[in-house]
């Protein structure tokens, strides 16, 4: 069983393995602000510079929050490098089945690390094993 490290209204972050922080986002996020999508990426970026993994997930299956204008942009500037500054050097996302980009692999904005699509949680965890 993953330990939890912190939550808040619109999603769980645990400790699936020693080398990988998880943020579980959770249905009530169809109710959640710019704002709170905003808060809960800080809260994880700041669990991440805490246990510094090698890895980090996004399990978006249950997120429905649209985001607003900038949002992304702003993610970009303020919670990418963080990640990486914590010694990140994976991230991956679980999305829903059907999701179009599944298997795509970049590396975002002015992160210094891959990222990779997922719609199968095994799958995602064997990519971020893998040096």
């Amino acid at each position: 069983m993953a330990a939890e490290l912190a939550h808040n209204p619109w999603g769980v972050i645990v400790r699936p393995r020693d080398d990988v922080l998880e943020l579980r986002w959770l249905p009530s996020t169809a109710s959640m602000s710019d704002g709170g999508f905003m808060a809960t990426l800080c809260l994880f970026a700041w669990e991440a510079e805490r246990a510094r993994p090698l890895g980090l997930l996004i399990d978006a299956v249950e997120f429905r929050h649209q985001f607003g204008p900038g949002v992304m942009e702003w993610r970009d500037a303020h919670i990418i490098p963080r990640y990486g500054a914590a010694g990140v050097r994976k991230f991956a996302f679980v999305m829903p089945t059907g999701f179009p980009d599944a298997g795509k692999e970049a590396v975002e904005g002015p992160a210094i690390f891959p990222t990779r699509w997922f719609v199968d949680r095994p799958q995602a965890f064997d990519w971020l094993g893998t040096p």
